[in-house]
């Protein structure tokens, strides 16, 4: 930990202040220092020792000695925070999440001047985001924050290129998504309570996001008509109402007859603006507190465990009950999927192409952007795309396969 000891000069050179301010510090455990006149860049340059090492911070050191006092001041840091102020056609979450970049992982290059941002030193920096055990799509995510804070910087003339253009960032590894068959979900369902299962229903039954599905209001609902419109979802992990993620995301959706009677319960003699869904305060339904109130215990109870994992809560959560008051059980034959919230919607989206649904219903349905996002996603559910690979297996085996006895 770097310290700092203030000391007067007796004889202070041309242009040297009458107080020093030393920085103390260890490097490879051997007692270091360096002087400053002013006791605000001490004190910066203390902070910088502590986080990012003393080693680098004496190469942002360096570097500051290389610039003037104009350049000096206009920091990664400070320009990345002048450049979020600056952006438009994003809302109060995103801004909120581009400072906590800044904050948290920016420390190794927020204090370097903007000329002395280069590309080996992004280049570490995202091997030290790696390092730190981020997930691929996060790193990219804050790789492609700090890209467009220094793509502003060209513009503005600060810098001569984009030090984050050609960065080598690390794979995204998707988790494999997990499809439930219309009789898994039947059984699936009977593992939540009475309670949660109008909304485990409307997940499964419509595709909605689960931001979109918990935003929906008495007044979304027709139930004459058997539809539900999207026109909002909840932001910045469930702190507001906004629009949902994209412009075809605003959308309506066909019901079901068995999904419209399970929710008439839920829209008849309703006022039309409170929630359809809530928690047993009545509150609006978070995705960290479904998660592991009611998912993941159905998720055990339908692989034939108890539904809470061992612990203190494990006794209350254990006596969950279903509309006839009887304990709900573990299941005798384990269901052998474990699937996430999300993975309703994609297993609505297989089951519409099961059904022979085409490609463009289905996209207007899920609310995609583009009609690549859906073929991406479920181009290879397509019973077509799974006969061409049929025919083409048997084309290339038939010679072989008349040979093998029987």
């Amino acid at each position: 930990m770097a310290t700092i000891r203030t000391r007067e000069r007796k004889r202070p050179r041309e242009g040297q202040s009458a107080t020093a301010h030393q920085v103390l510090f260890r490097v490879e455990g051997k007692q270091t220092s360096e002087t400053f006149d002013d006791r605000r860049a001490a004190e910066r340059f203390a902070r910088l020792i502590d986080d990012i090492g003393p080693a680098e911070a004496l190469e942002v050191l360096a570097e500051w000695d290389q610039v003037d006092t104009v350049e000096r001041a206009q920091t990664v840091a400070a320009w990345a925070s002048e450049h979020v102020e600056g952006m438009s056609g994003v809302g109060a979450g995103y801004r909120d999440k581009c400072r906590a970049y800044i904050r948290n992982d920016f420390t190794s290059i927020a204090e370097l001047p903007l000329r002395a941002l280069t590309p080996e030193r992004v280049s570490r920096w995202v091997n030290a985001l790696e390092k730190a055990g981020q997930s691929g799509k996060t790193i990219r995510n804050k790789h492609g924050f700090l890209s467009a804070v220094m793509r502003h910087a060209v513009r503005a003339g600060l810098v001569d290129s984009n030090p984050c253009e050609g960065t080598r960032l690390p794979r995204t590894v998707s988790e494999p998504m997990t499809f439930l068959t219309p009789e898994e979900y039947a059984e699936f369902l009977t593992y939540f309570t009475p309670a949660w299962q109008p909304l485990v229903a409307t997940l499964f039954g419509t595709g909605a996001r689960f931001s979109e599905a918990t935003a929906l209001t008495v007044a979304d609902v027709d139930l004459v008509a058997g539809s539900l419109s999207i026109t909002k979802a909840w932001k910045d992990n469930g702190k507001r109402i906004g629009p949902p993620k994209s412009r075809r995301s605003v959308r309506t959706l066909s019901l079901a007859p068995e999904t419209v009677e399970i929710l008439r319960p839920l829209v008849e003699d309703a006022p039309g603006d409170r929630l359809l869904f809530t928690n047993a305060l009545g509150k609006a339904v978070r995705l960290q507190t479904f998660h592991d109130n009611a998912w993941q215990p159905a998720v055990r109870l339908a692989n034939g465990e108890p539904g809470q994992a061992p612990g203190p809560t494990a006794k209350r959560v254990s006596r969950r009950r279903d509309a006839s008051g009887k304990v709900i059980e573990p299941a005798k034959v384990a269901l052998g999927k474990r699937p996430r919230v999300h993975d309703a919607r994609h297993s609505c989206a297989s089951w519409l192409l099961a059904a022979g649904a085409p490609l463009n219903v289905v996209q207007a349905h899920m609310g995609h952007e583009s009609i690549t996002t859906t073929t991406s996603v479920y181009g290879h559910l397509l019973p077509s795309a799974r006969s061409a690979v049929a025919n083409a297996l048997s084309a290339a085996l038939s010679p072989a396969h008349p040979q093998i006895e029987s």
